[in-house]
């Protein structure tokens, strides 16, 4: 949804959750339903800050009334643990996200695609709060468990393929990842950001040139549909600087640079 149609919602969401905390009180379930679309609208806008005391508000209350292994505290807690990491507060979102994988692997078993959504997310955690060691062994089972249950093919078990990719990556385990980055590609061919990364991967192998295809291929078409001033355009100018000045095109790589 674009920022414009969200803040026409926002004064509609504002008053279902007033008439409902007048009218129902504020433990009730529909009223809870009400706080929470609230939070998910505010989060979507970028106004964290502001979405976060009506995530609190909801799990607490959902603790009290419904247990911790209600599927709706489930969601909660996700939630909170979630908006949390989005702001960056990693040590705060790893207990709650951690509870969140284990009461879904309790309740909803080990190979249930909520599980393995938690398990992907803890994952993502670890890996930002930079314990690869630790993550790896959470992508592996996600992507196990999605090539068996939901097929090669399917966008859940390529984001895994992908997320797999680039922790080996950053690992330094380039040559295990390289097949896993050219088989997300090759499942989703034209895709900027898998191009992207398989050329940061031949980069970092010394295949430069390989690389170079790619970079260009990237940066035209970000160029073409998202225009020269685009974060992403920025971010592949710079990639392509980068590896020019590897490839020792010094007056190549300038004017990238300038721009």
């Amino acid at each position: 949804q674009d920022l414009g149609k969200l803040e026409e919602a926002r004064p509609l969401y504002e008053e279902a959750l007033q008439a409902r905390r007048e009218t129902l009180g504020d433990r009730h379930p529909d009223t809870l339903t009400s706080i929470n679309n609230m939070g998910y609208l505010l989060k979507d806008m970028g106004k964290l800050e502001e979405a976060r005391p009506l995530y609190e508000e909801a799990l607490k209350a959902r603790r009290e009334t419904l247990g911790d292994h209600h599927p709706s505290t489930m969601i909660a807690i996700s939630c909170m643990g979630g908006l949390l990491k989005a702001t960056g507060q990693l040590n705060e979102a790893e207990p709650l996200l951690e509870e969140a994988l284990q009461a879904k692997r309790e309740t909803l078993g080990d190979r249930h695609p909520h599980t393995l959504g938690s398990i992907n997310n803890m994952g993502l955690l670890l890996k930002e709060m930079g314990q690869l060691e630790d993550a790896r062994p959470l992508y592996e089972e996600a992507l196990q468990a999605r090539r068996e249950t939901l097929g090669d093919r399917h966008p859940d078990t390529l984001g895994s393929i992908n997320n797999m990719g680039t922790l080996l990556q950053n690992m330094g385990q380039l040559e295990e990842a390289r097949p896993l980055l050219e088989e997300a590609l090759q499942a989703q061919k034209g895709t900027s950001a898998l191009i992207s990364n398989l050329g940061l991967l031949l980069m970092d192998m010394g295949q430069l040139e390989e690389a170079r295809l790619l970079h260009e291929e990237v940066l035209q078409e970000q160029r073409e549909t998202l225009g020269d001033r685009h974060p992403h355009t920025l971010g592949s100018i710079n990639n392509m600087g980068l590896l020019l000045k590897e490839m020792g095109q010094l007056e190549d790589a300038r004017p990238l640079y300038e721009e």
